[in-house]
């Protein structure tokens, strides 16, 4: 590995660290009613939750870097940032484009939440906590960074390089049609993820309930995987970012 590749390494690890403890407000917050077994303090689980995941971060980044090399994938930003020989060029146009349809997909989910969702499900069984906006401020982090490194630079690069090497592509001549599927497949993947927050709130999964999970938060993750494969990893971080912002700060205090 490259003295240049080490340093994005390091470079993309503490930047998900930052994402990693920016979010730990926000998650005390969520945890302040629950039972925690043993009575052993929220602060601690979380602050080892937090640090393990670190761990995992740093193996992801590894792994994730080594086969963006195989897919066409980049990170052009990052890689100008400890690449002397890279020029970073930022696209104003698709940093725009970037925010601007994070803000329109923020709308849609609040609108079929509220208008959708919301009378085929019923009121919540549970309610839970409401941080703080700048505790959502500070999520925003963990969502830009820490999430997509984990859902795009390892997940999409890894689902494509798996495709491209069941059917023995390289990296000039993989289809569109691989790209697509990595985009689909981390959305959902995105969206299950958030199954075990779904439950906490309506006490049960039903397939509506399910459905809510999977479009809610597998919609703009369409987006950040698009942008991803068309532009770099960076516009995704922006977007993803953006959109965490729009949902958890601004409209969470003006719905709240």
């Amino acid at each position: 590995m490259g003295n240049w590749r080490i340093k994005l390494v390091l470079l993309l690890t503490i930047l998900s660290t930052i994402g990693i403890f920016a979010i730990i407000p926000y998650q005390m917050t969520l945890m302040g009613n629950q039972p925690i077994p043993g009575n052993i303090p929220t602060s601690i689980i979380v602050i080892i939750n937090s640090a393990v995941q670190v761990l995992y971060m740093f193996v992801l980044i590894l792994v994730g870097l080594r086969l963006q090399n195989r897919t066409g994938l980049t990170s052009p930003l990052l890689n100008g940032m400890v690449y002397s020989k890279t020029r970073v060029h930022i696209s104003k146009k698709w940093l725009f484009n970037s925010i601007v349809v994070a803000l329109i997909a923020s709308v849609m989910i609040i609108l079929l939440d509220l208008f959708v969702f919301s009378p085929l499900i019923g009121a919540p069984l549970n309610q839970l906590p409401s941080p703080n906006w700048w505790q959502g401020l500070l999520a925003s982090l963990y969502g830009g960074i820490t999430e997509e490194i984990m859902l795009r630079l390892f997940g999409m690069t890894f689902i494509v390089w798996l495709l491209a090497r069941i059917t023995k592509k390289e990296k000039d001549n993989i289809p569109n049609s691989f790209y697509y599927v990595a985009i689909f497949l981390t959305a959902i993947i995105f969206g299950l993820g958030h199954l075990p927050a779904t439950i906490q709130v309506f006490g049960d999964l039903s397939t509506i309930i399910v459905i809510r999970a999977l479009v809610l938060n597998g919609l703009l993750g369409l987006w950040f995987g698009y942008l991803y494969w068309k532009k770099g990893l960076e516009y995704a971080m922006i977007a993803h970012m953006s959109a965490d912002i729009f949902l958890h700060v601004l409209f969470a205090s003006i719905l709240n």
